[in-house]
């Protein structure tokens, strides 16, 4: 490789503050203004070190390009995305949960750079006893381990790393832009590479019957029909199209019963007064069943009424909303967040990339403010969740990467984790795109 780095920048004063921030480290840097830096940056990696800085927050799809380089070639692709706002926030969640390495800010982008150039494998547990107080502060906690070298001061106010007692120190910036720079670096081996998700014993024709078409959102009865051949963990309910079918129904599940509206125009999540929970008797099935169809019919007079759905009552500890969509080279994004009205107001979500293990599941969900929902408990019972979460997005990965040529999104709302244990698919809606059209354009279908 060489021993420059080049950095590819969409700006041209943050390929100035990089020459800037490069020079008292006394790394070798080689800022580029592009029109299409990830693209480059993807092409640059087979020959030489290569960085990215970047002042308009890349798309998931650039960043998977740029991650099936990074796995191509074994070397760490360090980006920074300065800018504000949400869309920032998540290309750097994305770049990081990819395998990239991402910070927020120059200063941090060439600490990185210098802690790769001098051959920091896990300065994450570096020795900082020469450090002060205060920027030990700044650095940040080490873990505990050996081979991570060792931090001390050095002139300016930056501090050094020395990788052996005998070694000599090399500068890698001021503590603060050095701590970011370490906790992204710890990120980058947790990323494990990603294979392709896979469900074994799925009927696929049974599924393409029931996505098979033109563009439309699948009612929730149909989306789960599609869904149910991934094995997701869907609760115990009946379609039902008149109140003495719902009354019978809600007598051999066992009272008492949810009865909400199954309709592919009005859905449950946007309409919560159409469920009603602890329906406790026959009578109160039928009543309620005329109540919601008449609302329904009031609210939206064109509205395709299906019936109700007559559920089992299970008590959740907390209640998510994820959405699937797939991406290039077999990766399916996921956003996941709460989905109830604090939730909601207070856009407590987060996004991933899929298929993902356990492990790196447990760090999404730690990523929500109200993750505690999910995550409090004892180890036994917060794996529980985990591992059950766990497994749906990995099978619902699955379902979109299959059927990624007829699926636009997949949205589950909500996906119930119980009380007891486990989880349950509880509303669903898989939007399927144009590809019937298409094969009625084609030139096979036109012979």
């Amino acid at each position: 490789m060489s021993d420059a780095w080049r950095i590819f920048c969409d700006d041209a004063q943050l390929a100035v503050e990089c020459a800037r921030v490069a020079e008292p480290l006394g790394l070798s840097v080689e800022p580029a203004i592009e029109d299409r830096p990830i693209a480059r940056a993807a092409s640059a990696i087979a020959s030489g070190s290569v960085a990215l800085a970047l002042a308009t927050p890349p798309s998931p799809e650039q960043l998977v390009h740029l991650a099936t380089a990074r796995e191509e070639s074994g070397a760490p692709i360090p980006i920074a995305i300065v800018s504000a706002g949400e869309d920032a926030a998540r290309a750097r969640v994305l770049a990081s949960d990819l395998g990239l390495v991402a910070v927020d800010e120059v200063d941090p982008l060439l600490s990185t750079l210098a802690l790769v150039s001098a051959g920091a494998e896990s300065p994450w547990m570096a020795v900082v006893r020469a450090l002060s107080a205060l920027d030990r502060s700044r650095v940040g906690p080490m873990e505990a381990g050996r081979g991570g070298g060792r931090f001390e001061p050095a002139d300016d106010g930056m501090i050094a790393w020395r990788a052996r007692p005998r070694a000599e120190p090399v500068p890698v910036g001021r503590p603060g832009a050095v701590g970011l720079a370490v906790r992204a670096l710890r990120l980058r081996p947790l990323a494990a590479p990603r294979a392709r998700a896979n469900v074994e014993g799925v009927d696929h024709r049974a599924v393409h019957d029931v996505i098979f078409g033109p563009p439309r959102a699948l009612s929730d009865p149909a989306s789960k029909s599609a869904l149910a051949p991934y094995g997701l963990p869907l609760p115990i309910e009946e379609l039902c199209s008149s109140p003495s079918r719902a009354a019978a129904e809600a007598a051999r599940i066992g009272f008492p019963v949810r009865i909400s509206l199954a309709s592919p125009d009005l859905r449950i999540w946007d309409h919560p007064d159409l469920a009603v929970d602890g329906v406790d008797n026959a009578a109160r099935v039928r009543d309620v069943y005329r109540q919601i169809m008449a609302l329904a019919s009031e609210r939206q007079p064109d509205a395709r009424l299906l019936g109700v759905h007559v559920t089992a009552t299970t008590a959740a500890r907390a209640l998510l909303r994820v959405i699937a969509e797939p991406l290039p080279d077999g990766y399916v994004l996921a956003e996941i967040g709460f989905a109830d009205p604090h939730g909601h107001a207070s856009g407590d979500r987060t996004v991933t990339v899929l298929p993902a293990g356990p492990d790196a599941v447990e760090r999404v969900l730690g990523r929500l403010a109200a993750s505690e929902l999910l995550l409090a408990g004892g180890p036994a019972q917060r794996r529980m969740a985990v591992t059950g979460v766990s497994d749906v997005l990995l099978r619902l990965a699955a379902f979109v990467n299959d059927h990624r040529d007829e699926v636009e999104q997949v949205e589950l709302h909500p996906l119930a984790v119980l009380l007891g244990g486990g989880v349950e698919a509880r509303e669903a809606c898989v939007t399927v795109g144009d590809a019937f059209l298409r094969t009625l354009r084609s030139p096979r279908a036109a012979g």
